[in-house]
């Protein structure tokens, strides 16, 4: 009977230790499916920032271009109001100028 209960007890630690080699081998491949999916999650959402940094870069250099033509166009718009001032002044200063050549051949002929 003690041979008995021994063979049982001996049977129950070897069924005990395969348990427990079989639990570190699930265990192990647990870790690794955990790691690998781990890894993916990692790298999806590593490209979705990604995506999205370009998209709002994207957004703001359309907003940079656009803010820059706005202003391109009030200056020009200012320069072009400057060049007719500068004309104007031009004409008059050559207007001008040609009266007092004319009065000067004139009044030199006297």
């Amino acid at each position: 009977m003690v041979d008995k209960v021994l063979a049982e007890i001996r049977d129950a630690e070897k069924k005990a230790e395969e348990n427990l080699a079989e639990a570190v081998k699930q265990a192990k491949k647990i870790e690794r499916e955990a790691s690998i999916e781990a890894m993916r999650v990692c790298d999806e959402t590593y490209t979705e920032i990604k995506k999205r940094a370009r998209v709002k870069a994207d957004e703001i250099v359309k907003k940079a271009k656009t803010d820059a033509e706005s202003e391109a166009q009030k200056i020009i718009a200012r320069a072009e109001v400057e060049v007719k001032k500068l004309r104007e002044t031009a004409e008059r200063n050559i207007a001008k100028a040609a009266e007092e050549g004319f009065n000067e051949i004139i009044s030199f002929r006297r």
